[in-house]
This record gives C-alpha cells, sequence and structure tokens, in this order.
C-alpha cells in the first residue's frame, strides 16, 4: 500500500503518507527505512520528500526479469565462449552493485580466477559497472550515483568526483565498452572489458570477458573479440523481445 502511495502521488512526505494511508508516523518511518535499506525509495533532503526507485520494477513479478535473462544466457554463454575462448560472464544490477550471474569458468582453457556466481563487484571501477552506468537511462544514472556518494566504500566513494565520472561515461560510449580500471583486483592478474544487454533504453545485464592481464590490453581483447561479444548479447536481446511480446500477448 505504501508504495502504491507513493507511486500515486510520485513522492511525498511523511505526514502526507501517513494522511493517505491512514498509517501512524512511526509506522511510515519504520516502513520507508526498510524499503530505502534494500534500494526502493530515497530521501530526496532537498524537498524532504521520499521517492520510489528504478528498482521497484523488481516486484512486479516474482521470476524478475534477471532470472529470465539468465535462463535465456545460458547456452548463447557457452556458444560465445567457444569462439572467445576467454571466459564469458552475465552479470546484473542490484543495490548498487554488480552480480555475477551466470559464468562459464569451468569451460573456458584460459580460467586462472576462479569466482562465484553471486559475487559482489563495484560500479565504478569494473568494466561490467561502467558499461551498466554509461548505457543505462539518465534518471537511473543519477540515482545510483546519488546513492554511491552515501556510501562508505572506498571504491563507492569517486561517485563524488564529477570529472572522473564523466570521463568514465564519456570514453566508455565512445568505446561501445567497459573496460575495468587497472587498479582494481589487480592480485587476480586479470583484466575485463564489457557490454550491455538492453531491453529497449534499459539496461538488463552485461556481458563480460575476463583475460589475463600480461597476455593481452583491453583493446587486444577488443579488437579481437568485442564483435562476438556483441554478437552475443545481441542474441540475448532478440530473445527478450521475444518473451517481452509474449507476455504483452498473455
Amino acid at each position: 500500500m505504501l508504495i502504491e502511495t507513493l507511486n500515486h502521488l510520485k513522492g511525498a512526505k511523511v505526514a502526507e503518507l501517513a494522511t493517505a494511508t491512514g498509517f501512524s508516523r512511526p509506522a511510515i518511518y519504520r516502513l520507508l527505512n526498510a524499503l530505502e535499506s534494500f534500494g526502493y525509495v530515497r530521501l530526496q533532503k532537498s524537498d524532504d520528500r521520499y521517492y520510489l526507485t528504478h528498482l521497484v520494477r523488481r516486484l512486479s513479478d516474482g521470476f524478475g526479469e534477471e532470472d529470465w535473462v539468465q535462463s535465456i544466457a545460458a547456452p548463447i554463454l557457452q556458444e560465445a565462449v567457444e569462439e572467445i575462448t576467454w571466459p564469458v560472464d552475465l552479470i546484473t544490477f542490484l543495490n548498487d552493485a554488480m552480480y555475477i550471474r551466470e559464468t562459464t569458468r569451468s569451460y573456458s582453457p584460459f580460467t586462472i580466477d576462479w569466482v562465484s556466481v553471486g559475487e559482489r563487484l563495484p560500479m565504478l571501477v569494473t568494466s561490467v559497472g561502467r558499461a551498466y552506468l554509461s548505457f543505462c537511462p539518465e534518471p537511473e544514472r543519477l540515482e545510483i550515483l546519488e546513492s554511491l556518494q552515501r556510501s562508505v566504500d572506498e571504491f563507492d566513494q569517486l561517485a563524488n568526483n564529477k570529472t572522473y565520472i564523466q570521463n568514465i561515461i564519456k570514453t566508455t560510449r565512445e568505446r561501445g565498452y567497459g573496460k575495468r580500471d587497472d587498479g582494481f583486483h589487480t592480485t587476480r592478474k586479470t583484466s575485463s572489458i564489457a557490454v550491455p544487454i538492453m531491453n529497449e533504453n534499459r539496461v538488463v545485464a552485461t556481458l563480460a570477458i575476463t583475460f589475463i592481464s600480461s597476455a593481452a590490453t583491453p583493446e587486444n581483447i577488443a579488437e579481437r573479440h568485442l564483435k562476438a561479444l556483441k554478437s552475443a548479447a545481441h542474441k540475448i536481446e532478440l530473445e527478450v523481445k521475444k518473451i517481452k511480446k509474449w507476455e504483452t500477448v498473455q
């Protein structure tokens, strides 16, 4: 009920929510704090109103968009790793970070850094986070950056450097892919490049190639394998459109 009210009011103060819902102010505060902790609402200090974030779309269905993207992507990723040889992974966004959802590490002969599905990756220094941030809609990007600015994580704090952020977005868009910051995960001796998987104007996931830093540069890998990586992303996009079309018909 509280989410529906916020959606209807397009943002509201606690007193307005209490009046509209009939809940007490302490109850409203408790609910808002819980929703804010999960990233579903945000407080805009300039007008002291709470607003829904882009994450509420995940509540529309128990089987979320990322779940069926993952099921679609698995066979396409296996095809891609056969051509690319380096590991190819599917990563999605949640609560201001990126999470590995599918990995082909076991299929690649060049895997040296084993990772687990569910591993968290920061937004601003990873290829996947940079790809997501650079190609997602501007309102979503601004929400993410605003949230990162409040984080105590050292990598998230980079969101306060406007020049740094502008450079990431500009160069990533120009290249057509994100690349990992050289100072991140240097102990793993790997690097990566990533491209977005789009559903209309939204980024639903990213695809990444991870490679040994001493064997190639991001530019080398992009020259050899970017076309194949984008082709895999496009195949997933086409399957996503088929599902969305089917859901519309239903």
